[in-house]
């Protein structure tokens, strides 16, 4: 039986996902860059601005789910502008930032071209 689906913080373990985590660095390198369009702090504005809101989806006077709706929108509003921001950017700048985080990251032969680097993700399920 898979073990991940039977707790709690089954959903947790996506967010450790190496996929997600390298979307996530490239979407903060690509908010700090200032090559990329200044729609990319719209997003981010409106989640501060619906953090600070009175107006909630359910009100923080409740204890617990309150908070629990507030911390939702903000994992969701982060990994929305994770995947909005490189789409901002021009495709040039996206590479440079890509090619600068997977610096040594890739296992090829000594010699090895870039026909040759086959780069690839795996799950692996026991």
């Amino acid at each position: 039986m898979d073990r991940r689906t039977t707790t709690a913080f089954a959903g947790a373990s996506a967010l450790l996902d190496r996929g997600i985590r390298d979307q996530l660095r490239l979407g903060w390198r690509l908010l700090r860059d200032e090559r990329v369009s200044a729609l990319k702090f719209t997003l981010p504005a409106l989640l501060a601005l619906y953090l600070v809101s009175p107006v909630d989806v359910i009100p923080d006077i409740l204890l617990g789910p309150g908070q629990m709706d507030d911390l939702g929108i903000v994992i969701a509003g982060v990994l929305l502008i994770a995947r909005v921001i490189p789409r901002l950017a021009p495709e040039h700048v996206v590479g440079e930032h890509v090619r600068e985080m997977s610096m040594g990251r890739t296992a090829a032969k000594p010699g090895a071209t870039a026909e040759e680097i086959v780069e690839a993700r795996f799950n692996v399920r026991g």
